[in-house]
């Protein structure tokens, strides 16, 4: 396997939202840039935002690239604006470990 291939990241979503499917795709792929710049991959910094949430120990700086991302998908998705609905982000998929 060439090591140099890297996987493709985990497709993300904003839930709950009354934005259009437009806005939601670019907000999505500033997130995901985000996460990436930070050296974490989007798994990984999932799988820390499910772990803090259960309470178990978690890799913080993958957290807070998370946190961070999703903050900028909601700006991105909504212009700047604050959402008047209360939306979210996750993968577009749940992954198989977080399904139970």
């Amino acid at each position: 396997m060439d090591s140099t291939r890297k996987e493709p990241s985990m497709k993300l979503w904003i839930f709950d939202s009354h934005a259009s499917d437009e806005d939601i795709e670019a907000g999505c792929a500033a997130a995901t840039a985000l996460i990436e710049k930070r050296g974490v991959s989007v798994d990984r910094a999932y799988d820390a935002v499910m772990k803090r949430s259960s309470r178990a120990r978690y890799d913080t700086r993958a957290a807070k690239a998370w946190d961070d991302a999703e903050d900028e998908a909601l700006r991105v998705a909504y212009h700047g604006a604050e959402p008047d609905d209360e939306p979210v982000l996750g993968p577009h998929k749940t992954p198989e470990r977080h399904s139970n």
